[in-house]
């Protein structure tokens, strides 16, 4: 496996087995793309959960989904901590979720630097499938709850910050923004 610095923002990306995989950043169009289902869970599939899976540990995340490497496919990646194994997520949905709200400080690989609080259910189910095909259904209301929420808006085109009123939104986005500006010149 080779890693190496990207010209884009301070990112990680990686060059190994057949292709390249890096993480699109905000503003580009691919974050809004909407997901379509896995039809074939394939040494491809796996491999390209194995990128996605190593390129968030790379960038220390705890989540990333395909529209964030740039793929339309439904499926996204978490690890819940370091000690956690990573979970592979293909065609997931969100059964339930609970009244009760929690407020937690979120972030993105696709918008690094941004981090703000955001209200979302503390609990969730959500029903997927593995790498290997093999169906799941986990219950959570820990921060897997809220990773898997913030990786299924990714599937839907929607980031966190969507969330925001304007103002806060842009006042949000100016430093990265301008830092972006000063990257790409």
């Amino acid at each position: 496996m080779e890693a190496f610095w990207t010209d884009k923002v301070h990112s990680l990306s990686l060059n190994f087995f057949e292709g390249f995989m890096e993480i699109v950043f905000y503003p580009d169009d691919l974050l809004r793309v909407k997901t379509k289902a896995v039809l074939n869970i394939d040494d491809e599939l796996r491999n390209i959960a194995f990128k996605m899976v190593n390129l968030m540990d790379i960038n220390k995340g705890v989540g990333l989904a395909a529209p964030q490497v740039g793929l339309d496919l439904s499926i996204f990646v978490v690890r819940e901590n370091v000690m956690s194994k990573p979970l592979v997520f293909i065609n997931p949905l969100i059964t339930e979720t609970s009244f009760e709200l929690s407020v937690y400080k979120e972030g993105c690989l696709s918008i690094p630097g941004v981090y703000y609080d955001l209200l979302r259910p503390k609990s969730i189910t959500v029903e997927a499938y593995d790498e290997n095909g093999k169906f799941f259904k986990i219950e959570s209301s820990s921060l897997l709850a809220r990773v898997v929420q913030h990786e299924m808006d990714h599937l839907k085109g929607v980031l966190f910050i969507d969330y925001y009123e304007d103002k806060l939104r842009n006042k949000l986005l100016k430093p990265y923004m301008k830092g972006r500006r000063l990257v790409k010149t």
